[in-house]
């Protein structure tokens, strides 16, 4: 097989001068220590045990979830043989730069010393490198560590999960996953769009002090996490955890200098970390997911001829949610494997014991075998009360709602759709597109832009304006023939309220405008003007081609159209800024954007189109109590997908989640309302033969867990909704048709008191008759 050279052979020596470096000088941010009693989550172990008995594991947690800014690698230790752990230590922290602490492992070295090597990760530099800690005498009564210092792999990114080995020459070598270009991720291996992850191994001849880097084997896109045994023949194994089913692997015959090409081992897996070791018999211990459905069924097996074939092994648990072995054997012989199970919600760090002979037989024969047992565990924190009393009907909430709905569509009008508003004083000012030729929105040139008055006081439509519409002469140009559509409204003033719309000539490039509204007159001015879109590669019209160029440039590979970019999302303002998502409905993109001061210039921050194999559009977005961001995505090819954020800049692929079970694609809503979110989604259930006509408003206090307030159910559709609160209420406009589709409309209704109290204490009566 042809071998691979290493990619780098650059020593960066540790300077033992660094281990007398206080902390402050390796870091020009400063640490961020968290509450470790207000764990949400944990996982990713590491266990040793030392020579006179102590058993320390380590795990990482901190934060709401992996990967988290807060993310921080904790140690903890056991003196009664494995019965019970404590004394729980942050042994890596997080600073406030928005680097992460994670994936610690535990290794005892051939001094005894025991060494706490982790990870740190900022996607935002970005740099992603491997740092250690070494506790001299572990076995003391107060464990002293001391400072943290960098293991110098020189390469843009490296990231290392499993332990060092000493080969038979004395030589130390540690698996480590590494890329040749910066990684503005949080971490990269777990995605094939990702810049794919090659592996090496560090190599240190005189005990830690210097490590150089070796090694860059290619194996699939989706892969990290490698780990390495040394076979009875000299050569080196090296196994890495993929995406495809089973491990990959390659061999080096020079102790880790050079490596084999990567080829497909016969090791099933699920795409989850693994664990291998030689044992002092001689022979191999596997421990990995073996006839096993996603990560279930972790089980040790045995190997006497070199890894060439496997026994059945001991069966660890068989639960789902179980993963991430690590594991040690001690001078007498006893196997200790750690791992975690429910990470985001029991949050078990587990421990196993046993002997050689109990995987030989496959059951416990030596009379030593422990399993499951707790080493660690979330306490949940009390829940906060429910935010809706338990006989609370969502239902007949949402048929009393819809009950006191008006219609603010003019009695022409044929097709309405997705309308936007906002009010001053006793009025709301309500912006949609119509066309007085067909129902729905497809009836091309002939959709138009109108704006709408009504009456808070009384629930009247007092009077229809038109805005813009195909061919329609303005005092300084005069449109193309095309569609006008996608109205958005903002107030700019004390007397003006500044309306967006889109014009989508046939062929050519779609252009964003704007129109001024004077609140005083109740008229437009009279000329209409282009709003602007400002990308990396500057300021431009607000056009399809300019978008789609920014996007490409981060990675997005579908190609340009000419039409469909719209001002999609409400605005919504955070820290004197008005945020905006912006989407292309053809070209499925969309980016989180900010509206500068003139009103006029939008400027893109990030873009979020992952997973492209999916057909993400028309997203709302809102920022959770951390600060983070997170969006809601409709999908072409199915349920909504979420995608997150930590700046608005670089995003997670979407994937759906759990509390949107059944969504339809259609435009979605999120929204906070004092202290309260409120997610609207369209679900994919039918009333009747009628489409879009179940649509669900969910409440939460902290973005991640939700209850179901509203259920709209109608036979006449209820899509596309827009809320928006006013002195004390929620007010809101929605898409309605009547059962055959002869005719659409945009109504107008107040949707509760913002924090009213029958929407916590009081059950839902029937809609009153009218």
């Amino acid at each position: 097989m042809k071998a691979l050279s290493f990619m780098r052979n650059h020593t960066l020596p540790l300077l033992l001068v660094m281990l007398l470096l206080p902390l402050a000088l390796l870091h020009a941010a400063e640490p961020v220590v968290i509450d470790l009693k207000q764990r949400t989550w944990q996982g990713i172990p590491g266990i040793e045990r030392t020579a006179k008995g102590r058993v320390y594991a380590s795990w990482f947690t901190g934060g709401p979830k992996e990967p988290s800014p807060d993310n921080t690698a904790v140690l903890s230790y056991s003196d009664d043989g494995g019965k019970t752990f404590g004394n729980l230590e942050a042994l890596g922290l997080p600073t406030n730069d928005g680097t992460r602490c994670f994936d610690p492992t535990l290794w005892i070295d051939p001094k005894g010393r025991l060494w706490y090597v982790f990870n740190r990760g900022n996607k935002d530099l970005p740099k992603h490198d491997v740092w250690a800690r070494v506790c001299d005498d572990p076995d003391a009564a107060k464990p002293k560590w001391g400072p943290e210092f960098r293991i110098g792999y020189d390469a843009p990114f490296t990231f290392r999960m499993n332990k060092v080995t000493v080969l038979s020459t004395g030589e130390w070598i540690m698996p480590v996953t590494l890329a040749e270009k910066p990684v503005r991720a949080w971490c990269t291996g777990y995605n094939e769009k990702q810049i794919p992850t090659l592996h090496g191994v560090g190599i240190s001849t005189d005990e830690g002090r210097t490590w150089t880097l070796h090694g860059a084997v290619k194996s699939k896109p989706w892969a990290l996490e490698n780990m390495i045994a040394e076979l009875k023949d000299g050569r080196l194994w090296m196994l890495i955890r993929t995406n495809s089913g089973v491990l990959w692997q390659s061999h080096s015959t020079d102790k880790g200098r050079t490596w084999s090409e990567g080829n497909p081992s016969m090791i099933k897996s699920p795409g989850s970390r693994f664990y291998i070791r030689r044992l002092s018999s001689g022979n191999l211990l596997l421990v990995n997911h073996h006839k096993f459905t996603g990560r279930s069924h972790l089980t040790a097996q045995l190997s006497t001829d070199d890894g060439a074939t496997w026994n059945d092994g001991l069966l660890l648990d068989e639960r789902g949610g179980v993963s991430y072995p690590d594991g040690v054997q001690d001078r007498d012989g006893l196997i200790w494997i750690t791992y975690d199970r429910d990470r985001n919600g029991a949050g078990e760090i587990l421990l196993a014991k046993f002997r050689e002979e109990d995987v030989a037989a496959g059951k416990d024969v030596s009379g030593a075998v422990t399993l499951k047992q707790t080493i660690d565990k979330l306490s949940k924190p009390a829940q906060p009360p429910k935010l809706l009393p338990a006989d609370w009907d969502p239902k007949a909430a949402g048929d009393k709602v819809m009950a006191g709905l008006i219609k603010v569509t003019a009695p022409q009008a044929k097709g309405a759709h997705d309308a936007e508003f906002v009010c001053v004083g006793d009025r709301a000012y309500v912006v949609e597109h119509d066309n007085d030729v067909a129902p729905g929105h497809g009836a091309g040139a002939a959709q138009y832009c109108v704006l709408s008055v009504v009456n808070l006081k009384t629930r009247r439509l007092e009077k229809t304006i038109p805005m813009a519409k195909s061919e329609q002469a303005f005092d300084n140009v005069t449109l193309p023939k095309g569609m006008c559509f996608v109205p958005r409204i903002i107030r700019k003033d004390e007397h003006t309220l500044r309306t967006y719309f889109c014009s989508q000539p046939a062929k050519e490039q779609a252009i964003t405008w704007y129109r001024d509204f004077d609140l005083r007159t109740l008229a437009f001015e009279g000329g209409i003007h282009k709003a602007k879109l400002k990308t990396a590669a500057g300021v431009f019209d607000m056009e399809p081609r300019h978008f789609h160029a920014d996007a490409k440039a981060q990675g997005f590979t579908r190609k340009a159209v000419n039409q469909g970019l719209f001002i999609f999302d409400s605005f919504k303002e955070f820290a004197g800024r008005r945020y905006v998502a912006l989407n292309n409905f053809p070209g499925r993109q969309n980016a989180l954007a900010v509206l500068h001061d003139d009103l006029t210039t939008f400027e893109i921050i990030g873009h979020y189109n992952e997973p492209q194999s999916q057909d993400l559009s028309e997203s709302a977005v809102n920022r959770l109590p951390d600060g983070s961001w997170m969006a809601i995505c409709r999908n072409e090819k199915g349920n909504y997908h979420f995608t997150a954020s930590q700046d608005g800049k670089t995003w997670t692929v979407g994937q759906p989640r759990s509390f949107v079970p059944n969504g339809l694609n259609s435009k979605p809503t999120f929204e906070k309302f004092g202290e309260i979110y409120h997610l609207g989604w369209q679900e994919n259930t039918k009333v009747g033969d009628c489409d879009r006509s179940v649509f669900n408003v969910d409440v939460s206090r902290d973005g991640l867990t939700w209850e179901r307030k509203y259920r709209f159910e109608s036979p006449n559709s209820f899509q596309y909704p827009s809320f928006h609160e006013h002195q004390g209420s929620i007010w809101f406009t929605v898409t309605q048709s009547d059962h055959k589709r002869t005719s659409d409309r945009i109504m107008f209704g107040k949707l509760e008191e913002v924090g009213a109290p029958a929407a916590r204490t009081g059950k839902a009566t029937a809609p009153e008759k009218k």
